[in-house]
Protein backbone atom coordinates (compact mmCIF):
# COMPACT_ATOMS: atom_id res chain seq x y z
CA UNK A 1 0.00 0.00 0.00
CA UNK A 2 1.55 3.34 -1.04
CA UNK A 3 1.42 6.29 1.32
CA UNK A 4 -0.26 8.65 -1.17
CA UNK A 5 -2.21 8.63 -4.42
CA UNK A 6 -2.43 11.91 -6.35
CA UNK A 7 -5.17 12.19 -8.97
CA UNK A 8 -4.12 14.62 -11.70
CA UNK A 9 -0.75 15.36 -13.30
CA UNK A 10 -0.96 19.13 -13.81
CA UNK A 11 1.22 21.59 -11.87
CA UNK A 12 -0.73 21.11 -8.62
CA UNK A 13 -0.69 17.32 -8.79
CA UNK A 14 2.93 17.04 -9.90
CA UNK A 15 4.07 19.64 -7.38
CA UNK A 16 2.30 17.82 -4.56
CA UNK A 17 3.69 14.44 -5.61
CA UNK A 18 7.24 15.82 -5.76
CA UNK A 19 6.97 17.28 -2.26
CA UNK A 20 5.59 14.07 -0.79
CA UNK A 21 8.27 11.96 -2.46
CA UNK A 22 11.02 14.30 -1.26
CA UNK A 23 9.79 13.67 2.29
CA UNK A 24 10.16 9.96 1.84
CA UNK A 25 6.54 8.94 1.20
CA UNK A 26 5.78 6.29 -1.42
CA UNK A 27 3.58 8.15 -3.91
CA UNK A 28 1.64 7.24 -7.03
CA UNK A 29 0.15 9.70 -9.52
CA UNK A 30 -2.67 9.01 -12.01
CA UNK A 31 -3.69 11.16 -14.97
CA UNK A 32 -6.21 10.25 -17.63
CA UNK A 33 -4.20 11.95 -20.39
CA UNK A 34 -0.81 11.18 -21.86
CA UNK A 35 1.95 13.79 -21.95
CA UNK A 36 2.99 16.08 -23.46
CA UNK A 37 -0.34 17.69 -24.38
CA UNK A 38 -1.67 21.20 -24.83
CA UNK A 39 -3.97 22.58 -22.15
CA UNK A 40 -6.50 25.42 -22.14
CA UNK A 41 -4.55 27.80 -19.92
CA UNK A 42 -3.24 31.36 -19.84
CA UNK A 43 0.34 30.02 -19.50
CA UNK A 44 1.39 33.06 -17.47
CA UNK A 45 3.84 32.31 -14.66
CA UNK A 46 3.97 35.03 -12.02
CA UNK A 47 7.14 35.75 -9.99
CA UNK A 48 5.53 33.84 -7.11
CA UNK A 49 5.24 30.80 -9.38
CA UNK A 50 8.92 30.95 -10.26
CA UNK A 51 9.75 30.79 -6.56
CA UNK A 52 7.71 27.58 -6.32
CA UNK A 53 9.70 26.10 -9.20
CA UNK A 54 12.92 26.73 -7.28
CA UNK A 55 11.49 24.86 -4.30
CA UNK A 56 10.55 21.92 -6.52
CA UNK A 57 13.99 21.85 -8.13
CA UNK A 58 12.81 22.43 -11.70
CA UNK A 59 13.61 26.12 -12.19
CA UNK A 60 16.79 25.59 -14.21
CA UNK A 61 15.17 23.00 -16.48
CA UNK A 62 12.25 25.31 -17.22
CA UNK A 63 14.50 28.32 -17.75
CA UNK A 64 16.46 26.30 -20.34
CA UNK A 65 13.28 26.22 -22.46
CA UNK A 66 13.72 30.00 -22.93
CA UNK A 67 10.26 31.07 -21.76
CA UNK A 68 8.84 34.39 -22.88
CA UNK A 69 9.94 37.19 -20.56
CA UNK A 70 7.16 39.42 -19.20
CA UNK A 71 7.88 42.74 -17.49
CA UNK A 72 4.60 44.63 -17.97
CA UNK A 73 0.90 44.03 -17.45
CA UNK A 74 -1.84 45.75 -19.45
CA UNK A 75 -5.61 45.72 -18.84
CA UNK A 76 -7.78 46.75 -21.81
CA UNK A 77 -11.43 47.46 -21.07
CA UNK A 78 -14.23 46.54 -23.40
CA UNK A 79 -15.59 50.09 -23.69
CA UNK A 80 -12.23 51.76 -24.15
CA UNK A 81 -9.43 52.67 -21.83
CA UNK A 82 -6.15 50.99 -20.99
CA UNK A 83 -4.43 50.62 -17.63
CA UNK A 84 -0.89 49.31 -17.49
CA UNK A 85 1.93 48.88 -15.02
CA UNK A 86 5.40 47.48 -14.77
CA UNK A 87 5.61 44.26 -12.79
CA UNK A 88 7.67 44.46 -9.63
CA UNK A 89 9.61 41.38 -10.78
CA UNK A 90 9.78 39.72 -14.22
CA UNK A 91 7.35 36.89 -15.01
CA UNK A 92 7.47 34.10 -17.58
CA UNK A 93 5.27 32.79 -20.34
CA UNK A 94 5.66 29.04 -20.86
CA UNK A 95 3.41 26.50 -22.56
CA UNK A 96 1.79 23.76 -20.53
CA UNK A 97 2.92 21.39 -23.30
CA UNK A 98 6.54 21.95 -22.24
CA UNK A 99 6.11 22.70 -18.55
CA UNK A 100 3.89 19.80 -17.48
CA UNK A 101 6.21 17.29 -19.15
CA UNK A 102 9.15 18.53 -17.10
CA UNK A 103 7.18 18.55 -13.85
CA UNK A 104 6.04 14.96 -14.40
CA UNK A 105 9.58 13.88 -15.22
CA UNK A 106 10.80 15.54 -12.02
CA UNK A 107 8.13 13.62 -10.09
CA UNK A 108 9.35 10.34 -11.59
CA UNK A 109 12.95 11.20 -10.76
CA UNK A 110 11.86 11.91 -7.18
CA UNK A 111 10.51 8.38 -6.98
CA UNK A 112 6.84 8.91 -7.82
CA UNK A 113 5.19 6.10 -9.80
CA UNK A 114 3.44 7.99 -12.61
CA UNK A 115 0.53 6.36 -14.48
CA UNK A 116 -0.67 8.35 -17.51
CA UNK A 117 -3.54 7.34 -19.75
CA UNK A 118 -5.28 6.13 -16.59
CA UNK A 119 -8.63 7.50 -15.46
CA UNK A 120 -9.94 7.31 -11.91
CA UNK A 121 -13.45 5.88 -11.72
CA UNK A 122 -14.07 5.71 -7.97
CA UNK A 123 -12.79 6.78 -4.56
CA UNK A 124 -13.87 5.31 -1.24
CA UNK A 125 -12.51 5.58 2.29
CA UNK A 126 -12.24 2.80 4.85
CA UNK A 127 -10.49 2.14 8.14
CA UNK A 128 -7.13 1.52 6.42
CA UNK A 129 -7.17 4.50 4.09
CA UNK A 130 -8.55 4.93 0.58
CA UNK A 131 -9.59 2.62 -2.23
CA UNK A 132 -9.15 4.11 -5.71
CA UNK A 133 -10.64 2.49 -8.80
CA UNK A 134 -8.85 3.07 -12.11
CA UNK A 135 -9.21 2.18 -15.78
CA UNK A 136 -6.34 1.88 -18.26
CA UNK A 137 -6.94 0.82 -21.83
CA UNK A 138 -10.28 -0.75 -20.94
CA UNK A 139 -8.85 -2.69 -17.99
CA UNK A 140 -10.06 -1.94 -14.45
CA UNK A 141 -7.96 -2.09 -11.29
CA UNK A 142 -8.15 -1.16 -7.62
CA UNK A 143 -5.37 0.63 -5.73
CA UNK A 144 -5.14 1.19 -1.99
CA UNK A 145 -3.39 4.07 -0.25
CA UNK A 146 -3.08 5.67 3.17
CA UNK A 147 -3.98 9.08 1.71
CA UNK A 148 -5.41 10.40 -1.55
CA UNK A 149 -5.45 13.87 -3.11
CA UNK A 150 -7.66 15.40 -5.84
CA UNK A 151 -5.87 17.54 -8.40
CA UNK A 152 -8.15 16.86 -11.37
CA UNK A 153 -8.59 20.49 -12.49
CA UNK A 154 -11.59 22.64 -13.30
CA UNK A 155 -14.22 20.04 -14.03
CA UNK A 156 -16.37 19.09 -11.03
CA UNK A 157 -16.11 15.42 -10.12
CA UNK A 158 -19.14 15.05 -7.89
CA UNK A 159 -19.23 11.37 -8.78
CA UNK A 160 -15.84 10.91 -7.11
CA UNK A 161 -15.79 13.41 -4.28
CA UNK A 162 -19.39 14.01 -3.25
CA UNK A 163 -18.99 17.50 -4.60
CA UNK A 164 -21.84 19.80 -5.56
CA UNK A 165 -21.81 23.02 -7.55
CA UNK A 166 -23.16 25.08 -4.66
CA UNK A 167 -19.79 26.78 -4.27
CA UNK A 168 -19.47 27.59 -7.94
CA UNK A 169 -21.22 30.15 -10.09
CA UNK A 170 -24.14 28.80 -12.07
CA UNK A 171 -22.94 30.45 -15.28
CA UNK A 172 -21.00 28.06 -17.49
CA UNK A 173 -17.99 29.15 -19.54
CA UNK A 174 -15.84 27.65 -22.24
CA UNK A 175 -12.06 27.87 -21.99
CA UNK A 176 -10.06 28.27 -25.20
CA UNK A 177 -6.35 28.35 -25.97
CA UNK A 178 -4.22 28.62 -29.11
CA UNK A 179 -0.69 29.71 -29.97
CA UNK A 180 -0.19 32.29 -32.67
CA UNK A 181 2.70 33.91 -34.49
CA UNK A 182 3.07 37.09 -36.47
CA UNK A 183 1.75 39.69 -34.02
CA UNK A 184 3.64 42.64 -32.57
CA UNK A 185 3.71 42.77 -28.80
CA UNK A 186 6.29 43.90 -26.29
CA UNK A 187 7.24 41.94 -23.15
CA UNK A 188 3.74 42.28 -21.73
CA UNK A 189 0.81 40.19 -20.65
CA UNK A 190 -2.43 41.75 -21.87
CA UNK A 191 -5.91 41.11 -20.55
CA UNK A 192 -8.88 42.19 -22.66
CA UNK A 193 -12.40 42.40 -21.29
CA UNK A 194 -15.23 41.37 -23.54
CA UNK A 195 -18.90 40.87 -22.70
CA UNK A 196 -18.90 38.71 -19.55
CA UNK A 197 -15.56 37.19 -20.46
CA UNK A 198 -11.83 37.71 -20.95
CA UNK A 199 -9.09 37.11 -23.48
CA UNK A 200 -5.44 37.16 -22.49
CA UNK A 201 -2.31 37.36 -24.64
CA UNK A 202 1.21 36.64 -23.45
CA UNK A 203 4.51 35.52 -24.99
CA UNK A 204 5.64 31.91 -24.59
CA UNK A 205 8.74 30.02 -25.66
CA UNK A 206 9.79 29.86 -29.29
CA UNK A 207 8.74 33.40 -30.22
CA UNK A 208 5.05 32.48 -30.05
CA UNK A 209 2.14 34.07 -28.19
CA UNK A 210 -0.52 32.30 -26.22
CA UNK A 211 -4.09 33.52 -26.69
CA UNK A 212 -6.39 32.19 -23.98
CA UNK A 213 -10.06 32.99 -23.44
CA UNK A 214 -12.83 32.35 -20.98
CA UNK A 215 -16.17 33.00 -22.70
CA UNK A 216 -19.80 32.60 -21.57
CA UNK A 217 -20.95 29.29 -23.00
CA UNK A 218 -24.53 30.33 -23.67
CA UNK A 219 -23.49 33.37 -25.70
CA UNK A 220 -20.80 31.77 -27.84
CA UNK A 221 -22.44 28.55 -29.05
CA UNK A 222 -23.86 30.10 -32.23
CA UNK A 223 -20.69 31.97 -33.20
CA UNK A 224 -18.64 29.07 -34.46
CA UNK A 225 -17.47 25.54 -33.83
CA UNK A 226 -13.68 25.82 -33.96
CA UNK A 227 -11.30 27.58 -31.59
CA UNK A 228 -10.28 29.92 -34.42
CA UNK A 229 -13.89 30.94 -35.14
CA UNK A 230 -14.75 31.46 -31.49
CA UNK A 231 -11.66 33.61 -30.84
CA UNK A 232 -12.41 35.73 -33.91
CA UNK A 233 -16.02 36.24 -32.80
CA UNK A 234 -14.94 37.23 -29.30
CA UNK A 235 -12.20 39.57 -30.53
CA UNK A 236 -14.79 41.49 -32.54
CA UNK A 237 -16.20 42.76 -29.21
CA UNK A 238 -13.02 44.71 -28.38
CA UNK A 239 -11.56 46.97 -31.04
CA UNK A 240 -8.06 47.06 -29.56
CA UNK A 241 -8.02 43.29 -29.27
CA UNK A 242 -9.05 42.88 -32.91
CA UNK A 243 -6.25 45.21 -33.92
CA UNK A 244 -3.73 43.30 -31.83
CA UNK A 245 -4.64 39.94 -33.38
CA UNK A 246 -4.82 41.27 -36.93
CA UNK A 247 -2.23 39.49 -39.05
CA UNK A 248 -1.63 36.77 -36.51
CA UNK A 249 -1.28 33.20 -37.73
CA UNK A 250 -2.73 30.37 -35.65
CA UNK A 251 -0.19 27.57 -35.18
CA UNK A 252 -1.67 24.17 -36.07
CA UNK A 253 -2.29 21.59 -33.35
CA UNK A 254 -2.22 24.12 -30.51
CA UNK A 255 -5.98 24.77 -30.30
CA UNK A 256 -7.62 23.45 -27.14
CA UNK A 257 -11.09 23.99 -25.66
CA UNK A 258 -12.72 22.81 -22.46
CA UNK A 259 -16.31 23.14 -21.25
CA UNK A 260 -18.17 23.61 -19.09
CA UNK A 261 -16.02 25.68 -16.74
CA UNK A 262 -17.49 27.18 -13.57
CA UNK A 263 -15.80 29.93 -11.57
CA UNK A 264 -15.79 29.49 -7.81
CA UNK A 265 -17.41 31.93 -5.44
CA UNK A 266 -16.26 29.93 -2.41
CA UNK A 267 -13.38 27.50 -1.99
CA UNK A 268 -14.30 23.81 -2.04
CA UNK A 269 -11.15 22.31 -0.59
CA UNK A 270 -12.40 18.95 0.65
CA UNK A 271 -14.78 16.27 -0.58
CA UNK A 272 -13.91 12.68 0.32
CA UNK A 273 -10.26 13.74 -0.10
CA UNK A 274 -8.44 17.10 -0.02
CA UNK A 275 -8.76 19.08 -3.26
CA UNK A 276 -5.94 21.27 -4.54
CA UNK A 277 -5.45 23.71 -7.40
CA UNK A 278 -8.48 24.32 -9.61
CA UNK A 279 -10.21 21.35 -8.00
CA UNK A 280 -10.26 23.38 -4.78
CA UNK A 281 -11.13 26.76 -6.27
CA UNK A 282 -11.28 28.09 -9.83
CA UNK A 283 -10.20 31.72 -9.56
CA UNK A 284 -11.11 34.26 -12.28
CA UNK A 285 -8.50 34.19 -15.08
CA UNK A 286 -8.19 37.98 -14.92
CA UNK A 287 -5.96 37.48 -11.89
CA UNK A 288 -3.27 35.74 -13.91
CA UNK A 289 -2.03 33.90 -10.85
CA UNK A 290 -3.85 30.58 -11.05
CA UNK A 291 -0.58 28.66 -11.43
CA UNK A 292 0.82 30.17 -8.25
CA UNK A 293 -2.44 29.44 -6.42
CA UNK A 294 -2.34 25.81 -7.54
CA UNK A 295 1.26 25.30 -6.46
CA UNK A 296 0.69 27.04 -3.14
CA UNK A 297 -2.30 24.87 -2.28
CA UNK A 298 -0.20 21.81 -3.17
CA UNK A 299 2.58 22.96 -0.87
CA UNK A 300 0.22 23.52 2.03
CA UNK A 301 -1.58 20.22 1.53
CA UNK A 302 1.78 18.42 1.37
CA UNK A 303 2.63 19.90 4.78
CA UNK A 304 -0.61 18.58 6.28
CA UNK A 305 -0.28 15.23 4.53
CA UNK A 306 3.23 14.80 5.89
CA UNK A 307 2.05 15.50 9.44
CA UNK A 308 -0.82 13.04 9.06
CA UNK A 309 1.34 10.27 7.63
CA UNK A 310 3.78 10.71 10.51
CA UNK A 311 0.92 10.37 12.99
CA UNK A 312 1.29 13.91 14.33
CA UNK A 313 -2.27 15.03 13.44
CA UNK A 314 -5.60 13.33 12.79
CA UNK A 315 -7.49 13.44 9.51
CA UNK A 316 -10.06 15.69 11.21
CA UNK A 317 -7.35 18.17 12.24
CA UNK A 318 -5.89 18.10 8.75
CA UNK A 319 -9.27 18.82 7.19
CA UNK A 320 -10.06 21.68 9.60
CA UNK A 321 -6.68 23.34 9.14
CA UNK A 322 -6.60 23.01 5.36
CA UNK A 323 -10.15 24.32 4.95
CA UNK A 324 -9.29 27.35 7.08
CA UNK A 325 -6.12 28.03 5.11
CA UNK A 326 -7.91 27.80 1.78
CA UNK A 327 -10.67 30.11 2.99
CA UNK A 328 -8.12 32.73 4.04
CA UNK A 329 -6.21 32.43 0.78
CA UNK A 330 -9.00 32.26 -1.77
CA UNK A 331 -12.09 34.00 -0.36
CA UNK A 332 -10.76 37.60 -0.70
CA UNK A 333 -9.51 37.09 -4.26
CA UNK A 334 -12.77 35.47 -5.36
CA UNK A 335 -14.79 38.40 -3.96
CA UNK A 336 -12.46 40.92 -5.60
CA UNK A 337 -12.72 39.07 -8.90
CA UNK A 338 -16.52 39.20 -8.99
CA UNK A 339 -16.42 42.91 -8.21
CA UNK A 340 -13.91 43.68 -10.97
CA UNK A 341 -15.88 41.65 -13.51
CA UNK A 342 -19.10 43.48 -12.64
CA UNK A 343 -17.49 46.92 -12.80
CA UNK A 344 -15.65 46.21 -16.06
CA UNK A 345 -18.95 45.46 -17.84
CA UNK A 346 -20.48 48.81 -16.86
CA UNK A 347 -19.80 51.25 -19.73
CA UNK A 348 -19.09 54.29 -17.57
CA UNK A 349 -16.80 52.65 -15.00
CA UNK A 350 -13.80 51.76 -17.24
CA UNK A 351 -13.76 55.25 -18.74
CA UNK A 352 -13.92 56.81 -15.29
CA UNK A 353 -11.23 54.50 -14.00
CA UNK A 354 -8.94 55.23 -16.96
CA UNK A 355 -9.32 58.97 -16.41
CA UNK A 356 -8.49 58.54 -12.73
CA UNK A 357 -5.42 56.47 -13.62
CA UNK A 358 -4.12 59.38 -15.69
CA UNK A 359 -4.54 61.73 -12.73
CA UNK A 360 -3.18 59.23 -10.21
CA UNK A 361 -0.49 57.12 -11.93
CA UNK A 362 -0.12 54.85 -8.91
CA UNK A 363 -3.67 53.54 -9.49
CA UNK A 364 -2.66 51.32 -12.42
CA UNK A 365 0.10 49.47 -10.54
CA UNK A 366 -2.28 49.10 -7.58
CA UNK A 367 -4.92 47.32 -9.67
CA UNK A 368 -2.30 45.08 -11.30
CA UNK A 369 -0.91 44.17 -7.88
CA UNK A 370 -4.43 43.51 -6.60
CA UNK A 371 -4.82 40.80 -9.22
CA UNK A 372 -2.00 38.81 -7.65
CA UNK A 373 -2.62 36.20 -4.97
CA UNK A 374 0.19 37.63 -2.87
CA UNK A 375 -0.85 41.23 -3.41
CA UNK A 376 -2.89 43.43 -1.13
CA UNK A 377 -6.45 44.14 -2.20
CA UNK A 378 -9.22 46.22 -0.65
CA UNK A 379 -10.72 42.97 0.62
CA UNK A 380 -7.64 41.34 2.09
CA UNK A 381 -4.88 42.05 4.56
CA UNK A 382 -2.26 40.76 2.15
CA UNK A 383 -1.14 38.03 4.54
CA UNK A 384 0.19 34.92 2.83
CA UNK A 385 -1.63 31.98 4.37
CA UNK A 386 0.84 29.62 2.70
CA UNK A 387 3.97 31.23 4.05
Amino acid sequence: MPDAIVIGGGPAGSGLAIRLAHRGWETQLFDRQRFPRHKACGEFLSPETLGMFRELGVYDQLEALQPGKITNARIVFRFGGVVEAKLERPAWGLSRYAMDKILLKAAEEAGVRVHTGTSVSSIASDAEGFRVGTRTGGMSAISYSRTAFAAWGVHPRADLAERSLDRREKKAYIGLKAHISGIRLDASVELYFIHKGYIGISPVEGGKWNVAALLPLDGIRKKGSSVRELLQAAAAENRLLAERLHGGVLIPDTEVSTAPVYLSFKPQAWGIVPQIGDAGAMIPPLFGDGMSAALRSARRCADYGDLYLRGDITMEAWKAGYLLDMQKEYAPILQWGRLLQTLANMPVVPRLFTACARLFPQLGPYVVQATRMGGKTPLSSGNDAYG
